[in-house]
């Protein structure tokens, strides 16, 4: 009896203190909008009171950044004021009671863009989250924070702690808030009545459950454009120049670019590098300052430094032999340590090893430019740069299509590869003596061609991901039928090109499906409502037009401080 007389005196006090309306007389002349829906203006208190409630005290501000949350707080509210209008015009409400009741019941409702509501409902708190999975229980009610009205679990609702709540969250009075929570319940209604009608039939769930469950399994081989430049490209300066004769246009275009960096008195250089990486301790120190001076040994010895540049180091500019052409600003870090070594070398003298942040170098020079030189020297520089890249592209095209002709004759993928390989590297002559050839230096490359299988991967998986392919990789996968196929051409990636080949296909199973039916089509439904959802939207702000005015600072991120953002 004495619980129930409470529960009176609070719904009196929350009825005293609702008044309708939302723009009295009060309003000023001009008045500040967050947005305005056909000259209704929403004030910016009502945005600040919604991100207070979305948003939980002390989220991180490069997370907010991160997940644009001011921009979905504001589309948020455009979207709850344009399901109002529109139920206005349907005729929709809900009673006090039932504003009422939500709220002694301590659940205020919220508005965030439907396409993002069970994941930002999920990461923000704002729903019962899944022990199973991440994401909302099922069937959970999204969009509602959960507010402190006791003082204790076993009491009743208390007026003061529900004030004192609201206050803090959405720095609102209790007749403001109750009024917004109309305005949240009066939408969540139309939300449920746009969503109740949509259903996912049997066969449009199967046919989802198939493409998400299904997997392959791929046989591939990567065509690294680097490797192609390094082991089959023919660099010699007749090469070059021949190629260099036929492509005086794009050799010019070059130069402009890059004639800033060529002058009388330098001395063009080449390198062999060996690059520190951040967080390399004393031990991976060690190892490179040794690969360095293995290297240096072999030049010491005879071999060409392009040579030896070409196979082992790990500059940018081991693909040319390690041209860096003169050394100026644009090498960055360590460019002032190598120019001056570079200034103490003789032509064609090899430098110690030079320490720089960037890592471990060696050096060798050419005599330095004269004014008369400059150009011709500089040019054949620029013609080396794109001459590999054409070629090495041309290489990595021309062997892709060859490997599937032999593997579309019959050939083991992997036979056909070694085929292609011996045609491409030839095997250089014994010596007398020997039982076997000299190793080849490009068939113990890291990123020589070779035969990968990956693992079991559905349609929206990466089967190859230590490339960016060009294509779809993984729906090319599932368009070849049969174990054996192979898709038709080389798929284009960022650094080369992939073959691929099918090895096994494994369908989702219909007894698994039926199994876990329930399961399967609750998500696909809540996405499917959604998705109708934000189209129905998107046509009452269309219907709108220039009738739908929306301030874009609001949906504004705070700039980083420099503190919260470094990375």
């Amino acid at each position: 009896m004495i619980v129930g007389g409470i529960a009176f005196s609070i719904i009196l006090v929350f009825a005293l203190e609702f008044r309708a309306g939302r723009n009295g007389p009060t309003a000023s002349l001009k008045k500040e909008c967050a947005l305005e829906i056909k000259g209704s203006c929403i004030d910016p208190k009502d945005y600040y009171a919604s991100f207070g409630l979305i948003v939980p005290r002390g989220v991180d501000p490069k997370a907010s950044r991160q997940l644009a949350l001011h921009k979905k707080v504001l589309d948020g509210l455009v979207e709850r004021e344009l399901l109002v209008a529109d139920a206005e015009r349907l005729g929709i409400s809900v009673s006090e009671t039932e504003v009422e009741d939500e709220l002694f019941n301590g659940r205020a409702h919220v508005s965030l863009p439907a396409e993002d509501s069970e994941k930002l409902s999920y990461q923000l708190g704002l729903c019962r989250r899944s022990e199973e999975h991440p994401g909302c229980e099922a069937g959970a009610d999204t969009m509602v924070r959960e507010l402190h009205v006791k003082r204790t679990a076993s009491e009743p609702f208390d007026y003061a702690v529900y004030e004192r709540e609201v206050r803090i969250l959405a720095n609102r009075g209790p007749k403001e808030f109750k009024e917004m929570q109309q305005r949240e319940l009066i939408a969540a209604r139309m939300r449920a009545l746009i969503r109740e009608p949509v259903r996912v039939s049997d066969v449009e769930a199967f046919a989802k459950f198939e493409q998400e469950r299904s997997t392959a399994v791929l046989r591939s081989v990567v065509l690294q454009r680097d490797w192609f430049a390094k082991y089959a490209t023919d660099l010699s300066d007749a090469a070059v120049d021949k190629w260099a004769a036929d492509n005086k246009t794009q050799i010019d275009s070059g130069w402009e670019t890059d004639k800033a960096n060529f002058s009388a008195g330098c001395a063009p250089a080449r390198e062999i590098l060996f690059e520190v990486g951040p967080g390399a301790n004393d031990e991976d120190r060690a190892e490179l300052r040794k690969k360095i001076e293995s290297a240096r040994d072999r030049v010491s010895k005879g071999e060409a430094f392009g040579n030896v540049a070409r196979e082992v180091s790990e500059g940018q500019t081991a693909v040319t032999g390690g041209e860096l052409g003169c050394i100026a600003a644009n090498y960055g870090i360590g460019n002032e340590e190598l120019a001056k070594a570079a200034g103490a070398l003789k032509p064609k003298e090899l430098s110690q090893v030079i320490e720089t942040p960037r890592g471990y170098h060696l050096l060798e020079v050419d005599p330095k430019l004269d004014a008369s030189s400059v150009e011709s020297v500089g040019k054949r520089y620029v013609a080396r740069k794109l001459y590999v890249r054409f070629i090495a592209d041309e290489k990595v095209k021309a062997f892709g299509e060859n490997l599937i002709k032999r593997a579309q004759a019959g050939a083991k993928l992997e036979d056909a590869l070694d085929a292609e390989l011996a045609v491409t590297l030839p095997a250089p002559p014994k010596k007398t003596g020997d039982e076997k050839a000299p190793a080849v230096p490009a068939l113990a490359a890291s990123d020589r061609p070779k035969v990968e299988i990956s693992a079991p991967f559905s349609i929206s998986g990466n089967p190859v991901p230590e490339v960016t392919p060009k294509e779809p990789l993984a729906a090319r996968a599932f368009e070849l039928k049969n174990p054996g196929d192979l898709w038709q051409s080389p798929i284009a990636t960022s650094d080369g090109s992939l073959v691929i080949q099918l090895k096994e296909k494994n369908p989702a199973q219909r007894a698994e499906f039926d199994k876990n039916k329930d399961a399967i089509v609750g998500p696909l439904t809540v996405a499917k409502a959604n998705d109708a959802l934000s189209r129905y939207v998107t046509e009452l702000r269309k219907k709108l037009g220039d009738k739908l005015k929306i301030d874009p600072r609001f949906g504004e991120e705070q700039k980083a401080s420099g503190r919260d953002d470094d990375e």
